[in-house]
């Protein structure tokens, strides 16, 4: 059992590291401004239907100022940098 759940962990920290890397990535940055872009601009305007603000959503979103929260979330999104590099640079002594 143990081994089986030491596979688990490893394939899920493999799979992050990928999904980070594909966010680091020119795709991944161009994706995230859209989405970043895309909640910034629908967040606010949906805020505003009636029908949105009469659900317990739209309540406990028009309440908490959660609109502005979700902005923030969004340009945090779009604003994200790797904080560690890519890959282990491994230094090799020059030979003669």
């Amino acid at each position: 059992m143990d081994r089986h759940l030491q596979e688990v962990a490893d394939r899920v920290e493999s799979s992050v590291d990928e999904v980070l890397e594909f966010f680091d990535s020119p795709s991944g940055r161009r994706l995230r401004r859209m989405l970043a872009t895309g909640l910034i601009v629908s967040v606010p305007l949906l805020m505003r239907i009636p029908g949105i603000r009469a659900t317990p959503i739209g309540r406990l979103l028009g309440v908490t100022g959660g609109a502005a929260l979700v902005v923030k979330a969004a340009e945090a999104i779009r604003d994200w940098e790797r904080s560690h590099p890519e890959h282990e640079v491994i230094d090799v002594p020059r030979v003669g």
